[in-house]
């Protein structure tokens, strides 16, 4: 039996995650460094995890009330925990439950997510592992249609996916009248091609993105410039 993992350290939180079916990672990190906050006073995080990309944001804005959506009871319990010990256990709520299923009348300034993206890959022995990374039962298609119902007129999306995944998310926002308004590539070293996309969706975004990118490894075990700026406020390594 693998042994429990051990809490992971931030600047200005601690992130338990015992009975989290999947552990902090560079993406969800990532993502919620990257997204821009201004105005986003009401945030859902689906599919939380252990809840750092709520922390992040928590961190990043003060202004916002943040909730959070995690299918996994283990998962959404390490959430629930992180939040209440976090400075920002005031703006921070955890939900047990599927977000497909959600019904409320709230809206969002912004749904973030690193959601499960995988869809005819080889499968874990671990069911609720498969649930965190396989899109069974957040299909993207369904992930629009549903964050629609859910987002203002001027609210956003951002998520990150494989770049394999990007064509495929793009032409299921667009069914619901969402377009790209910015797209960052992920490459983890110089000689590599694009591993992860981040992207924001909105409304009423212009005929052509912001295209950026980010480079993590400048070489293998060197992180850098650019991505140590980006995660400088929160990890403890830099």
């Amino acid at each position: 039996m693998p042994s429990p993992a051990k809490p992971f350290h931030f600047k200005q939180f601690e992130i338990v995650q015992a009975r989290s079916a999947m552990r902090v990672g560079t993406d969800a990190v990532l993502l919620a460094a990257w997204v821009r906050l201004g105005n986003c006073n009401h945030v859902l995080d689906v599919g939380t995890g252990t809840g750092v990309i709520a922390l992040i944001c928590a961190q990043r804005c003060d202004a916002a009330t943040i909730e959070a959506i995690e299918i996994d009871q283990g998962s959404a319990e390490d959430a629930g925990e992180n939040f209440q010990q976090s400075p920002w256990r005031e703006r921070l709520k955890i939900h047990l439950g599927d977000f497909l299923k959600i019904s409320t009348s709230e809206k969002f300034d912004l749904i973030i997510s690193n959601p499960p993206y995988f869809t005819h890959s080889l499968r874990a022995a671990d069911p609720i592992r498969n649930a965190a990374r396989h899109d069974d039962l957040l299909p993207s298609d369904a992930f629009m249609k549903h964050s629609k119902r859910l987002l203002r007129e001027e609210g956003k999306i951002a998520l990150i996916f494989p770049k394999s995944e990007l064509e495929r998310w793009i032409l299921d926002a667009a069914e619901v009248g969402l377009k790209p308004s910015r797209i960052c590539h992920v490459f983890t070293l110089v000689h590599k091609d694009a591993a992860r996309v981040m992207i924001e969706f909105s409304f009423t975004s212009p005929i052509e993105p912001e295209m950026e990118s980010i480079l993590i490894q400048k070489s293998p075990g060197e992180p850098s410039d650019a991505y140590k700026q980006l995660t400088t406020a929160f990890y403890t390594k830099w």
